[in-house]
């Protein structure tokens, strides 16, 4: 029992949500497999870090557009207008922007993958951390009833011989005071 700030006794309750803690910010942030691997094994891990990152898709996306405009975008886009006017489409064999669009929509899509991939890692590492700690918890207060229980069943088998005892010596003098009082006569 703990004492509260009035003085009274009260008992404390564990937060509820003390085993949740993991969806809180955390500063540490940096992959757990990291520290004892192998130089290469860490290089990896950081590629693999930073191009799981919305950063490296916005980075990427600059990159990209930067490439586009500096190489044939306005020449690509008069040739496009030009090819409307004329009626041979804005976009002629082989669609090169056909698999432009297709090749930005598949790096994307894994730079996402990769990011949701390593959000979901996370989650269920600490979800399972949880868990594991929230067992231990369960174990120990369950020790901690049963121990209770077994204190009890004692006392119970304790009071139960005394009262026992004291059923047999109630008895004995109950018998005892009947056997030594003079019969009753009868009026």
């Amino acid at each position: 029992m703990a004492t509260a700030v009035d003085g009274s006794s009260a008992a404390v309750q564990p937060d509820p949500l003390r085993h949740h803690a993991h969806y809180q910010d955390d500063a540490r942030g940096s992959s757990p497999y990291a520290g004892g691997s192998s130089f290469m094994e860490r290089v990896a891990e950081a590629v693999a870090s930073g191009m799981g990152t919305v950063g490296f898709l916005v980075v990427s996306t600059t990159v990209i557009l930067a490439w586009a405009l500096t190489n044939h975008v306005v020449h690509f886009l008069t040739r496009s207008w030009d090819g409307l006017l004329n009626g041979t489409g804005f976009d002629p064999a082989p669609f090169i922007l056909l698999n432009l669009v297709f090749s930005a929509v598949a790096f994307y899509t894994g730079a996402l993958v990769i990011i949701a991939q390593k959000a979901q890692t996370r989650t269920d590492k600490a979800n399972e951390e949880a868990a594991a700690r929230h067992r231990d918890e369960l174990g120990s207060f369950q020790t901690e009833l049963l121990q209770r229980n077994t204190d009890l069943t004692e006392q119970i088998h304790t009071l139960a011989e005394q009262l026992n005892h004291l059923t047999a010596q109630v008895h004995e003098a109950i018998c005892v005071r009947e056997a030594q009082a003079p019969p009753e006569a009868s009026v």
